[in-house]
């Protein structure tokens, strides 16, 4: 079947109503037509089931899962695409998201709060620049998780941060400030600003109580929150 039907999509013509032509790039051919279902699935995950070990979650790449659980399914007769998209859909368990969580605080807080500041003050505008980058990734994917969302490829991260209800539409705005400026102290504000705000999400969700304004200090809280001593035994940076 899945061959009739590869065979089909190939003889429809590459433009309809002034669309088109249809473009695939090198190596992504799968992207485009027909696919199987479990290959779909194993591409995304390298799994042939959906994650149940920590191990297995954690081997994941975060895009990956958002991109198994995003777009519409208009058919699923066989009802595996809805199998695997409510086992990765009810999003990480929760130690996960935790030790992730306190990642973010670590790496914010050492990019934006730390790191840059630093970097000018030694004339180093390439770190400087590094760092305000990774502070933006690393932020718009704090927000992704304390609103429990797969945080997707990263072209699509600050357009996607909009739409989430935490934080989503504020960080979205006073990341293009920060993009948009010049001034390296105006900069450096609007990172102390975005991580307190962090750190107030953090402390709504009931994650820390500390009253630090460095987003760092509360890694510690967040991690003594993990059950799992596969996890908790010490605060370690992952991706």
């Amino acid at each position: 079947m899945g061959h009739a039907l590869q065979q089909a999509y190939d003889r429809l013509p590459d433009r309809f109503m002034g669309f088109g032509p249809r473009k695939t790039s090198p190596g992504e051919g799968w992207r485009v037509g027909v696919i199987r279902i479990h290959d779909f699935f194993v591409r995304l995950t390298g799994l042939d089931h959906p994650p149940e070990s920590i191990a297995e979650w954690l081997r994941i790449p975060e895009h990956g899962l958002a991109t198994c659980v995003n777009g519409r399914v208009f058919t699923d007769p066989l009802g595996e695409v809805t199998r695997w998209r409510q086992a990765i859909g009810n999003y990480y368990p929760e130690d996960i998201r935790l030790k992730k969580i306190a990642s973010r605080c670590v790496t914010v807080a050492q990019s934006g709060q730390y790191n840059f500041p630093r970097a000018l003050q030694r004339g180093e505008r390439f770190a400087a620049d590094a760092a305000r980058t990774q502070f933006c990734s690393d932020i718009i994917s704090l927000v992704f998780l304390l609103n429990c969302r797969f945080t997707p490829f990263y072209k699509w991260l600050h357009r996607a941060v909009a739409d989430l209800p935490v934080l989503g539409a504020v960080i979205h705005a006073q990341i293009n400030e920060l993009l948009a400026s010049a001034d390296p102290r105006e900069q450096a504000g609007i990172m102390e600003h975005l991580s307190g705000q962090a750190i107030q999400a953090i402390r709504d969700q009931g994650l820390s109580d500390g009253s630090s304004d460095f987003l760092l200090d509360h890694a510690a809280a967040v991690h003594e929150k993990i059950k799992d001593s596969r996890l908790g035994e010490r605060l370690t940076v992952i991706p």
